[in-house]
């Protein structure tokens, strides 16, 4: 399976600003409502520390983008958003984006990932998150509004990146 990562470029963004707003308009995993115009979306992405395309057979496949959790003396932990093109869905590359983004925390020096709204109805996510190896940390009961206008649960997890050192 040829899979390779690399810095997205500007000829991605247009691909990449659909793939954001595919997820906004499915209502089920970001809590973002507003769709993006590629300008705007571009400024997004300058201000993460880190965006990381995955490339599957020399097309884009999707992405993900890595940043602080908080600001200051909470900088050293990271999150991150991960985003899988609908066509490449379901092709078990999640694990992929994933592992790759806990490999670049950790060589940024983040001591830790964590996702602060993990909607419970996302199992695909889920699952991968705790075969990696993140923890359950919290749950927020309803809160996530879904689509429909009903609630879901959603999660905090954390991954240490220091091997149980403080």
């Amino acid at each position: 399976m040829g899979i390779r990562f690399r810095n997205y470029k500007d000829c991605d963004l247009e691909c990449m600003t659909s793939m954001w707003n595919e997820i906004l308009e499915d209502g089920m995993s970001f809590p973002g409502t507003e769709l993006y115009e590629s300008s705007q979306f571009q400024k997004m992405l300058d201000e993460q520390t880190r965006v990381v395309c995955m490339e599957k057979d020399g097309e884009l496949a999707g992405y993900y983008i890595l940043h602080p959790n908080n600001i200051g003396r909470c900088s050293h932990i990271a999150n991150a958003s991960y985003v899988i093109k609908k066509t490449m869905r379901g092709k078990h590359l999640g694990k992929f984006l994933v592992q790759n983004s806990i490999e670049e925390a950790e060589r940024l020096t983040f001591r830790g990932l964590q996702f602060n709204a993990v909607v419970s109805i996302n199992k695909s996510a889920l699952i991968i998150y705790e075969q990696i190896g993140f923890q359950k940390i919290g749950i927020i009961p309803g809160g996530f509004l879904l689509p429909d206008g009903s609630y879901s649960d959603m999660y905090i997890l954390f991954m240490s990146l220091t091997g149980g050192k403080n």
